[in-house]
């Protein structure tokens, strides 16, 4: 018959292990229970909700739990928890992807610990979890192509004004140069006139030149009248380079904004009308901005061809500057584009850095 110190010890028992069970269903770990020797591999519910499977119908062994890892991981995997096992490695921590029940593949993390050894001291039970981590991989690898196309921008677009500074700008400095040495070699010559207005053209010119540069980088509209300014000098600029139909609206209700919020909004309004000017072919943008409560919303449309946006919602370097630039202060964004039918960009960024929209 059972006492009550031990009654009350496996009520403390059971607490503690619905206590675990709640913990790891919330975190979204599996749990896995593997003894040196067996084929059956313990795990919770979660390791088959993890892999798509609904847990009555999943039972975790050896060589299951190696056939659903990635070809290209297998090797490396069975290696790290060998070592393990063997005390060539002080623990067992991996990432690496297993096949799902609909036959992709995700990134997970496993983390184990030997729990049990043998009378000779060999490692015969470990205990581990599986964390699914496949969001993160894939950001991640989505930031590093982002940062290695921004690498390659920055170049083309150093090479860029470094063939406008020698071509152009160089040219009428050397010009300017030439004339101001004919005046000092004889300031009394007949062409002195001529000389000095051909400088002062070309001053005139080259001062252009720079002043629209400094524009294009960062246009001082922005910081001296706002950002509804600044839309307003870029889309008319856009609209006589360019001659399509550029319709701004909401640019005279925004009041006052964070200065950051100010610039994120210039740079996407700036990216998606080069986009659509670039690909579109069309003949009207319609840009359109409006305070929210809790964020700026930003809708972009064209009238163009429109494209069939890739299924993983993957795209060209532009759109995908624009993802990131909203995902890294916590905004949103969309993307719909039909064949034949334009294309329509959607972004709310948070009024507050960190707040989610």
């Amino acid at each position: 018959m059972e006492t009550t110190q031990e009654n009350q010890a496996r009520k403390a028992l059971e607490d503690s292990e619905t206590r675990l069970r709640l913990a790891m269903k919330a975190t979204g770990l599996g749990l896995w229970d593997f003894r040196r020797g067996e084929e059956i591999v313990g795990s919770n519910d979660e390791v088959a909700r993890l892999l798509g499977y609904r847990p009555e119908e999943f039972a975790e062994t050896r060589a299951a739990f190696v056939a659903r890892l990635h070809p290209d991981d297998r090797e490396r995997v069975r290696r790290c928890f060998r070592d393990y096992l063997d005390g060539r490695r002080d623990d067992y921590a991996i990432e690496f992807r297993m096949r799902t029940r609909d036959g992709h593949y995700r990134w997970f993390r496993s983390v184990g610990q030997i729990v049990e050894r043998d009378p000779g001291g060999n490692a015969s039970r470990v205990i581990g979890t599986y964390l699914d981590i496949d969001e993160q991989v894939r950001a991640m690898a989505r930031l590093e192509e982002l940062s290695a196309r921004l690498l390659s921008v920055q170049e083309d677009e150093r090479g860029r004004l470094a063939r406008e500074l020698h071509d152009e700008l160089g040219q009428r400095l050397t010009a300017i140069k030439f004339n101001v040495h004919a005046i000092g070699r004889d300031p009394q010559a007949a062409d002195v006139s001529r000389r000095v207005a051909d400088c002062l053209t070309l001053l005139d010119d080259t001062l252009a030149r720079v002043r629209e540069r400094a524009l294009d980088l960062r246009p001082t509209l922005l910081d001296d009248m706002g950002l509804g300014a600044a839309l307003e000098w870029y889309c008319r600029r856009q609209e006589e380079r360019a001659d399509v139909c550029i319709l701004l609206d909401g640019v005279d209700r925004l009041g006052a904004l964070p200065d950051e919020l100010v610039t994120n909004a210039y740079r996407l309004v700036q990216e998606s009308v080069s986009n659509a000017l670039r690909h579109s072919g069309c003949s009207t943008i319609c840009v359109s901005l409006e305070c929210q409560p809790d964020c700026l919303q930003i809708v972009v449309t064209d009238d163009g061809q429109g494209f069939d946006p890739a299924p993983d919602g993957s795209a060209g370097f532009g759109l995908m500057a624009m993802r990131e630039r909203v995902a890294l202060v916590g905004g949103r964004f969309s993307l719909g584009s039909v064949v034949g039918q334009g294309t329509r960009i959607t972004a709310a960024l948070p009024i507050e850095p960190g707040m989610q929209p």
